[in-house]
């Protein structure tokens, strides 16, 4: 019979490690860049059959007064942008003296708190 006893051990090189050129590959669906955002999946579900995107297009001066309901010319348009702008500076200024009047009315509430306080520790000292 044959000898059974401990093979002698074999040195290993790098070359005689075999590697693979390819790494396995992973499935598309477990990517993170294929994974789709809950919205573009129900924009994609709304668009269905839809193949044909609208680009912008520029419009005309006219088509903006209409959609805007200038029925006039550019002058009008104009001067009702100045109107809301003169109605949007007159909220500012007014929210600004309300800001103003409510800072100084939560300063007269401090002093007056702390002076209350003062007030009570007075006569808790004296009781």
């Amino acid at each position: 019979m044959g000898n059974k006893g401990p093979r002698p051990t074999q040195e290993l090189t790098t070359d005689d490690i075999k590697i693979d050129d390819e790494a396995p590959s992973k499935p598309a669906s477990t990517s993170i860049f294929n994974k789709k955002s809950k919205a573009e999946v129900q924009r994609e579900k709304l668009f269905e059959g839809s193949s044909d995107v609208q680009t912008p297009r520029k419009k005309s001066t006219q088509e903006i007064l209409t959609q805007y309901k200038f029925k006039g010319d550019a002058a009008a348009a104009a001067a009702a942008a100045k109107n809301k702008l003169m109605e949007r500076q007159e909220k500012l200024a007014k929210m600004t003296e309300q800001s103003a009047e409510l800072e100084n009315e939560a300063a007269n509430f401090a002093t007056l708190a702390h002076e209350i306080n003062k007030n009570m520790e007075k006569k808790w000292w004296k009781r």
